[in-house]
This record gives structure tokens, C-alpha cells and sequence, in this order.
């Protein structure tokens, strides 16, 4: 029922536009139909005017009562709502702008530690000895350690912030907000030297660890504008943390927004 308020509301112009058409058209067929009772001297003539007085009465009557019902739902019904219901949908996002992959089903996210690091041996060349086999290096031999060289920096690592601000908000769903079901988040990821950001939330169905929302890392910055969307319906109720990070172009973390929902199924 709550859908039938909803696009009652969403449309409650364009019906009041047609019941205005309607009451107009049939009020003038009401009147011809009385002027035509008035002057009728057969029977056949006054059976087609009262035919068509009352075909007018009955479609003026309906017009009226739609009229109506779409004024009570405005005056009554609406107020009564939950807020979210009345929120226009939200757009279709531009694929080829904000490039997305298909929602991961979230009840069944797996949390993968990182992967160790492998470790680097030191490669050992031998001076080889002319039309002998290679042995162990003597005293007239060399060897030469090929050790791995250390990357050098682009610049000094930036300390990352840990707050909301204008280039790293959520503003959908506000913090402390109840939510539900499908969520659509938007807000800004726009840092310094962006690379990319992720979003994870943090909470009963987490067993205390971050697990990953949209599945991947998105590297279109984003400003006030749509972040991504996830369904939440078959996760545990209770409160979470979500957090946006953003990571720029070298890798390091350059800060992170954390807000606090109700997940409510």
C-alpha cells in the first residue's frame, strides 16, 4: 500500500490536471444532457438524456472522489511516512564515468589477510674458468651479490587524517541514521593526489573486522555525487561503522570518514 501512496504522491499534479479535464468534460455533457431532457417531447429523446445525464453524474462523481483521495493522502497520509520513501529515486550512475562492478553478495564476503611479503635472496654470479667446469670461487675469482635495489620515494609520505571533511565525506546515509535493505551511498572522495577509494563497514555480521562493500577499489573521484550502492537485507540487524578511505596515486592512505548506522531488516 505504502507504493500506491508513494506514487500517488509522486504524481498527485498530473491526476489533479486529469480530474479537472474530466469534471470539465462531463460537467458539459451533464448540462447538455439536461437541456436535452427539458426539450424532449418522445420517449426515446428522454431515454437517451437520462441516459447520458446519468453517465455524465457517474464519471463527475469518480473525477470528484479521485480528486479527493489524492488531496486526503497529500494532508494525512503523507506526514505519516517514513522519510525515506519519499526521496526521489536515486539516477542511474554512468557506467562509463563511475565505473562499477556487479554488487558482491555481502552475506557471504570473504576477508582475505594480506599476503606475505616473499622474501629476496641474493643472487650469486660465478666467474667462470675457460674450458673448465664451474666451481667454487678461489682466491683469482669474484663473486658479484645482485642485491635488490630500494624504490626510490616520489616524495615524503603523507600523514593520513582520520575525520570527515569536504574532500572525504558520506552524506548518504547520515551518521546515525537507521537503514535497510538496498543502500545508496553518495558523498565526495576527492583528495590530494588522488588514486582510489574503498568502502567497508564494520559490525555484527563482520564479527569486528572491515569487510568490503563494494568489492573492488574504485579509482573515479567522486564529488557529492554517487559512491556505490550494496544490499544489506540479509545481513545481521544491529549498529555499524562504515568507513571511506582514500588512497593516493603512490599507494599510501591519505585519510579515512567514519560514520555510525542502525542496519534495521
Amino acid at each position: 500500500m505504502e507504493r500506491v501512496y508513494v506514487f500517488i504522491l509522486r504524481n498527485d499534479f498530473l491526476i489533479y490536471i486529469l480530474c479537472f479535464l474530466g469534471i470539465f468534460w462531463y460537467g458539459s455533457q451533464f448540462l447538455q444532457a439536461r437541456r436535452t431532457l427539458e426539450r424532449a417531447m418522445f420517449g426515446l429523446e428522454r431515454e437517451r438524456g437520462t441516459q447520458k445525464r446519468n453517465t455524465a453524474v457517474f464519471f463527475l462523481l469518480l473525477f470528484a472522489g479521485i480528486a479527493g483521495l489524492v488531496f486526503y493522502v497529500n494532508t494525512s497520509i503523507a506526514p505519516t511516512l517514513p522519510a525515506d520513501l519519499l526521496k526521489p529515486p536515486t539516477p542511474t550512475p554512468n557506467i562509463f564515468a563511475t565505473p562499477l562492478s556487479s554488487p558482491t553478495p555481502l552475506g557471504t564476503a570473504e576477508i582475505r589477510p594480506p599476503e606475505p611479503t616473499p622474501v629476496l635472496v641474493p643472487t650469486i654470479t660465478l666467474a667462470s674458468q675457460p674450458g673448465g667446469p664451474v666451481g667454487p670461487p678461489t682466491g683469482s675469482e669474484t663473486a658479484t651479490a645482485e642485491l635488490p635495489q630500494s624504490p626510490t620515494p616520489s616524495g615524503p609520505t603523507p600523514t593520513p587524517f582520520i575525520d570527515c571533511t569536504v574532500d572525504l565525506n558520506i552524506s548518504e546515509p547520515a551518521n546515525g541514521s537507521v537503514v535497510s535493505g538496498l543502500i545508496n551511498f553518495t558523498g565526495t572522495a576527492s583528495t590530494p593526489n588522488f588514486g582510489y577509494y574503498t568502502l567497508e563497514a564494520n559490525g555484527p555480521e563482520t564479527a569486528g573486522s572491515w569487510a568490503s562493500l563494494l568489492g573492488r577499489d574504485m579509482q573515479q573521484s567522486v564529488r557529492e555525487s554517487f559512491l556505490g550502492n550494496v544490499n544489506l537485507s540479509e545481513w545481521a540487524n544491529g549498529p555499524y561503522l562504515l568507513r571511506l578511505t582514500a588512497v593516493d596515486a603512490n599507494g599510501n592512505v591519505t585519510g579515512q570518514c567514519v560514520i555510525q548506522v542502525t542496519l534495521e531488516n
